[in-house]
């Protein structure tokens, strides 16, 4: 084991997620796989890091761990602290839900991945598609073959890939950029019982662009959806002008 790769793996639905479980499985043909993930569900955090409470670890079985803390937190606390150098491949997921478009910024899966590119270390966040039954075995086959390429050829350092997975049959991989969608989640207002209102944000009603070539259309025609992401979120194009308009 000491020459195969070491492979951390997390999420954001808690280190007792069955996705989660049918990717470490199949992940240890690949090497050493080592899970630090949320002791709870911690969707929709992004990019969160804990830094005004400590943070507790806990060690479950061999090279698995939970973390009272966010996805970030856990890759965080990995680097740093449990593994003895940097791990080859870090690995996000499989995330009960899909992951696309603008929803990539709210996303916890995928900012394990993320966090992970600060390292210069490849990293992928792989989702499933709601449906009335989540098959996460069907997609550990093609995650595995994506890690093993991933491994065999790295992204360039700080591009971390999102892969999405539909929910039924497979029509194969599509690469794709991400969709976009205009914004409708409804936020409704109650009381509770001492008369004080308080507010839940309900379904998420947006109207995405479903152009071909999008991760949305991709995975509602049937494909696997990767997309490439990057850590610079830079708006290059617009450089130039905001310096001749803001700059000294």
């Amino acid at each position: 084991m000491t020459n195969l790769p070491t492979i951390l793996l997390t999420n954001d639905d808690g280190v007792d997620a069955p996705g989660l479980r049918v990717l470490a499985r199949h992940l240890r043909s690949l090497g050493r796989v080592v899970v630090v993930a949320p002791a709870r569900e911690r969707s929709a955090v992004s990019h969160a890091l804990t830094l005004h409470d400590p943070l507790r670890l806990h060690s479950l079985a061999e090279d698995v761990f939970a973390l009272d803390g966010t996805p970030a937190d856990c890759i965080l606390v990995a680097m740093n602290r449990i593994l003895p150098g940097r791990p080859q491949l870090v690995v996000s997921g499989i995330n009960d839900g899909s992951n696309l478009g603008d929803d990539v910024m709210y996303s916890g899966t995928v900012a394990a991945a993320r966090e992970g590119s600060f390292y210069e270390v490849p990293a992928i966040a792989f989702s499933l598609q709601s449906g009335d039954v989540m098959d996460y075995k069907c997609c550990a086959g093609p995650a595995l073959d994506i890690c093993r390429r991933c491994l065999e050829r790295p992204p360039r350092p700080g591009t971390f890939l999102n892969v999405n997975f539909p929910a039924g049959a497979l029509n194969g991989l599509r690469v794709t950029r991400l969709s976009r969608k205009t914004a409708r989640s409804t936020v409704h207002e109650k009381q509770d019982p001492r008369g004080r209102k308080y507010y839940w944000i309900g379904l998420d009603r947006s109207v995405w662009d479903d152009a071909e070539g999008t991760d949305y259309w991709a995975v509602n025609h049937g494909w696997i959806s990767l997309t490439p992401l990057h850590r610079d979120q830079t708006s290059y194009d617009h450089l130039e002008g905001m310096q001749s308009d803001y700059g000294t």
